[in-house]
């Protein structure tokens, strides 16, 4: 059997093929460039059939490297009913069983360690289940393997995590948490920056709020907003830690919220969801979530968004009409990536999504001031602080969000191009062998 599915996961086509199905691939690989290679490639396990209902630790992943099999980096993450990374000591359910590939788990793997196609000469230990094939837009075609029973396990981490140390490494960046707060950063580093000094403040969560009604303003910020981690699902692709994400408000836990964090090779992910109490909401009048990063001192930096004007948004450390532009028109719900570029051999390039079906109004944050302080932070000044803006809260029930950032050590060309680049992946194709090889 053959699936294939476009890049959002969905079917769209099922016939019956083998092993030796016509293909477009070479047996020379083009070069993927930095936006690709080190994409996540995630399959559902509702798409590979032949793994469904079976141990997880079954199966591994290889691919044909120097005219060779060798087993490659993979992890499969369970997830639990709400559509996130399962954890056992937080109060979601799993969707499905404990250790078993259920339809809801995923298969994860880097785009660039896929290779060649596989010839029969190409031997390899355990059975051969499964053979993904991924197409990108310039048709060229790259290959990785499901296997069943084979001892042979790659021994590549893409991203190294310590708990105890509050410490988070990859190839690209590293960032030191507070052991006390995750959400506060005691140290960001980026490989290759060009800069002298740490170029990140902190990354910082605000509520904005009146108290009953809107005449009393409060601000919670990041010492009022407490990460801490419960749990760790450590991987050579992803590491996601499980927090417990607390809002003190007057003195009290005001709200209990699930903040997942993940690592990936050149990027990580907020993953915010709660459960609003009615009561305790009425309490909050008007109230304003903001995620934003910090810089420091990254004088001569230019932000482009989605929506903003062409001219870029230049800190200085004072704001100008064109700045002031942005924060009015930068983004919408539908169209809000924003693209940070340091001129110090370090861009950002960040996205929002709801992941509830309630959604509130969004807006760019932005700050150029040199003279403000916004505390807790290491470095004075707003130099500058980008992110972005949520303009209320429902009154009960499920609300949910996340902001995905990426880094490079710069992105080439238009943004609005190489946004849209960044997000789109290969298409993927999974084929069942009629005949599999030992």
């Amino acid at each position: 059997m053959n699936v294939s599915f476009n890049t959002s996961g969905k079917l769209f086509l099922i016939l019956m093929a083998c092993c030796n199905h016509d293909s477009l691939a070479t047996e020379e690989l083009r070069h993927l460039d930095a936006i690709n290679a080190f994409k996540t490639i995630v399959i559902e396990g509702a798409d590979i059939p032949k793994v469904l209902n079976q141990p997880l630790d079954t199966f591994s992943l290889a691919a044909v490297i120097d005219d060779e099999m060798e087993p490659i980096p993979f992890q499969i993450d369970e997830y639990n009913i709400g559509g996130a990374v399962y954890f056992e000591d937080w109060d979601v359910p799993i969707s499905g069983e404990i250790d078993i590939f259920d339809p809801n788990d995923k298969l994860l793997f880097i785009y660039k360690d896929a290779g060649t196609r596989r010839k029969p000469n190409h031997q390899y230990d355990g059975e051969i289940i499964h053979e993904i094939e991924l197409t990108n837009k310039l048709n060229d075609v790259r290959y990785a393997y499901i296997i069943k029973n084979s001892r042979l396990r790659s021994d590549e981490q893409y991203v190294r995590y310590s708990a105890d140390e509050a410490l988070v490494e990859t190839d690209f960046y590293s960032i030191t948490y507070n052991k006390d707060n995750h959400v506060i950063w005691d140290d960001f580093s980026i490989e290759n920056y060009d800069g002298e000094e740490n170029p990140l403040d902190a990354l910082k969560i605000r509520l904005d709020t009146g108290v009953i009604i809107d005449l009393a303003k409060i601000e919670l910020n990041n010492g009022d907003l407490i990460a801490t981690p419960k749990s760790e699902r450590i991987g050579p692709i992803r590491t996601t830690t499980q927090m417990e994400l607390v809002f003190w408000f007057l003195n009290l836990p005001y709200v209990t919220v699930s903040l997942q964090l993940h690592h990936a090779p050149n990027s990580l992910v907020y993953d915010i969801r709660a459960i609003l109490p009615a009561l305790r909401r009425k309490m909050l009048a008007n109230p304003q979530i903001r995620l934003s990063l910090e810089g420091n001192n990254l004088f001569g930096a230019e932000i482009r968004t989605a929506l903003g004007p062409t001219t870029p948004a230049y800190t200085d450390g004072k704001m100008d009409d064109i700045e002031l532009k942005y924060l009015s028109d930068g983004i919408s719900i539908k169209n809000n990536w924003i693209w940070w570029n340091t001129k110090r051999n370090l861009d950002f390039l960040a996205f929002f999504n709801f992941n509830s079906e309630l959604t509130e109004p969004i807006s760019f944050f932005y700050n150029d001031d040199d003279q403000v302080i916004d505390q807790p932070e290491r470095f004075p000044g707003q130099l500058p602080n980008v992110g972005y803006k949520i303009h209320s809260l429902p009154k009960d029930g499920y609300f949910g969000f996340t902001v995905n950032i990426h880094l490079s050590n710069g992105y080439r060309g238009n943004p609005a191009l190489f946004s849209k680049d960044i997000r789109q992946l290969p298409d993927i194709s999974i084929f069942t062998p009629q005949k599999t090889f030992l």
